[in-house]
């Protein structure tokens, strides 16, 4: 088999995330979850895509198997009968790759079924970098999603660090957003578990049980709120 490269798009995006994957479930999907459980995301890849993974197994190290893929211009990958290994060859010469334990992995083993639409906004490619760009430059790692200062129909996105009461921000209003509660709400990200794929925006679902939906194209991304966020029904 070859892999598209929409699927070398997809795991070169996930080993971002964590360098554990299992491959070959079914579905038609690919999970991956970080190693501190705070970032999970799933793509969903297209049917037509000509991917079939004979079966599923695990792969410790997703860099290092991306690179084994890489070596090569066209490369075929022939799966082992008895679930142990792949060839990966350009037909003179190859990699011998083993798989590794699922059980020995941290991967996904559920999804997670919340509506994630107590506050609904949309952040466009710009909107997103500019925000990395402030955290990067005030050296602070949260994000504050927020009641905007100028009207209740906006939210504000505010890079800060929450520690420090007197730490330099950076504020941005959003308008294309939908407030769903009538909350008192601070929801704060951790800003580094933003490891979602290029996409022209990014639809962001948070809800009160502090976990938040990220859409980007067709992949999902539920990222876990920081527990400074506050969230006080009225």
């Amino acid at each position: 088999m070859k892999l598209s490269n929409e699927i070398i798009d997809i795991l070169n995006n996930f080993q971002t995330i964590n360098s554990n994957i299992a491959l070959g479930e079914e579905g038609g999907f690919i999970r991956t979850m970080s190693t501190s459980k705070t970032l999970m995301a799933k793509a969903n890849v297209e049917p037509e895509t000509p991917y079939v993974w004979p079966y599923t197994f695990g792969i410790y190290d997703l860099g290092e198997f991306l690179a084994c893929i890489g070596m090569f211009n066209d490369p075929t990958l022939s799966f082992d009968d008895d679930k142990k290994f792949v060839d990966i060859t350009d037909g003179v010469t190859n990699f011998k790759y083993y798989f590794s334990e699922i059980d020995s992995l941290t991967v996904p083993t559920n999804d997670i079924n919340l509506e994630c639409n107590d506050i609904v906004f949309t952040l466009t490619h710009e909107q997103l970098t500019q925000l990395r760009k402030a955290s990067a430059t005030l050296k602070a790692n949260q994000l504050s999603v927020r009641m905007s200062y100028t009207g209740n129909s906006f939210i504000e996105c505010v890079i800060l660090d929450k520690q420090n009461p007197t730490s330099n921000q950076f504020r941005m209003n959003i308008s294309n957003c939908s407030i769903n509660t009538t909350a008192e709400f601070d929801f704060v990200f951790d800003i580094n578990n933003f490891k979602f794929k290029t996409a022209n925006e990014y639809v962001f679902g948070i809800d009160k049980k502090q976990v938040a939906l990220v859409k980007a194209g067709d992949t999902n991304y539920w990222v876990a709120l920081d527990k400074t966020t506050i969230y006080k029904e009225k």
